[in-house]
């Protein structure tokens, strides 16, 4: 499949930003749906729409004209470095988002979308470290894990050619040649933000339809 007009939506977020860098510098004609009043930069090219992802018809606004969709959406705390930090989103943003841009989708009869989940989520859960398994229970973490696991159930059920990745632990930095799909989340497996934007952009270019709706990426 080879798309030309790509809409993200969470660009305003880090891996989203790096989402954006790459599908610019690989031709892709990009629009953004960034919330009212933010000051995010972007790379030239990038087309600015302003707007709510929780209310439908401004998504299906900005996915009308479009080839593909990347969704970088998911719950924030009020300190993403503390597991325990109060949830500051809706805490079904990822599913409730997942199904507007779907039926924007379908009413445009746009076929391919790319998420961010999580490693863990739903049937990767006895995959991950037993530690992490304790972190995730016992803090805010597993709030945004259950609207993931909603939100891979809606693009999943959707009909769609659709591809849900679960990143390891997150990390700042450049690009790796090193991303690859693993089976399971070690306490020393990491991903850098911007790998998972240029693997998000390179997944698009996949010539057939996904074979799987869901692969966990890391690049330790």
């Amino acid at each position: 499949m080879t798309a030309q007009n790509l809409v993200i939506f969470g660009a305003s977020g880090n891996c989203g930003q790096w989402a954006a860098k790459f599908a610019i510098e690989q031709g892709y004609n990009v629009r953004v749906l960034v919330r009212p009043g933010s000051n995010i930069k972007l790379p030239d090219g990038v087309e600015i729409m302003h707007g709510e992802v929780m209310d439908a018809e401004t998504v299906k606004r900005a996915v009308q004209g479009q080839d593909a969709v990347l969704s970088c959406l998911g719950i924030k705390r009020k300190s993403a470095s503390n597991p325990w930090s109060s949830v500051v989103s809706p805490v079904d943003l990822a599913e409730q988002s997942a199904r507007n841009i779907v039926a924007a989708m379908k009413t445009h009869g746009v076929k391919r979308v790319v998420s961010i989940s999580a490693a863990g989520v739903a049937d990767s859960w006895p995959h991950i470290s037993p530690v992490m398994r304790l972190v995730i229970r016992s803090s805010n973490i597993s709030v945004a894990y259950r609207d993931l696991a909603k939100m891979e159930q809606v693009y999943r059920e959707s009909g769609l050619d659709s591809l849900a990745l679960r990143p390891v632990t997150l990390t700042n930095g450049e690009t790796t040649a090193d991303t690859k799909v693993v089976e399971r989340y070690m306490l020393s497996s990491k991903i850098s933000r911007g790998d998972v934007g240029s693997y998000m952009v390179r997944s698009l270019a996949r010539q057939t339809s996904f074979s799987y709706p869901t692969e966990m990426i890391s690049a330790t």
